[in-house]
């Protein structure tokens, strides 16, 4: 797979376009999907621009001309915390000229899942919720339980996200739904 740009060029738009913590949580989103690829026989190439470019639209504002590319679901449209996930795919498709499917899928699944994930999917997924910056008294179950055994770490993952968002009171996507109804069947 052949990208057009570098890992450095790519590195310089979210240090401009992320705040220091994003880009931080970034760094270590693309640390822990590494090392889930290495384990599970996953593209290292796909994982490393994937977990780079996961939120590479999460300041909407920054971003309006790519929103034009963009199309909401009636869910989506109340669930705002989730519009950098298509954003975002809309910045790789046009600013990093990346067509691989699966990477696309990776950025626009990796906070509200769906119930086909392939492992990529997954591995952004969980790297996003249990990244090492993470402190949440569940992220370090989530990566030990993911680098044992990724479908166990994403149903997990999985369940924690949809508990997070129930304690808030806070709708949730039927496709966060639909994918926790097939992986736990």
């Amino acid at each position: 797979m052949k990208n057009s740009f570098t890992e450095t060029e790519i590195k310089k738009f979210l240090q401009a376009n992320l705040q220091p913590g994003k880009y931080r949580h970034t760094l270590g989103v693309a640390a822990l999907a590494f090392e889930l690829a290495e384990k599970n026989g996953v593209s290292l190439e796909k994982t490393r621009l994937a977990a780079l470019l996961h939120d590479c639209g999460k300041e909407i504002g920054r971003h309006k001309r790519y929103m034009s590319h963009v199309s909401f679901d009636r869910y989506e449209k109340i669930i705002k915390p989730v519009w950098h996930n298509k954003l975002g795919e809309a910045i790789a498709k046009r600013r990093f000229k990346i067509k691989d499917r699966s990477i696309l899928s990776a950025i626009r699944k990796h906070s509200v899942a769906d119930r086909r994930m392939s492992p990529l999917d997954k591995i952004i997924y969980i790297a996003d919720l249990a990244e090492r910056n993470r402190t949440f008294k569940a992220a370090a179950m989530i990566r030990r339980t993911a680098l044992k055994d990724l479908n166990s770490g994403f149903i997990l993952a999985l369940s924690k996200k949809i508990e997070y968002v129930l304690a808030k009171k806070k709708p949730i996507h039927p496709k966060s739904i639909q994918a926790w109804n097939h992986y736990v069947v």
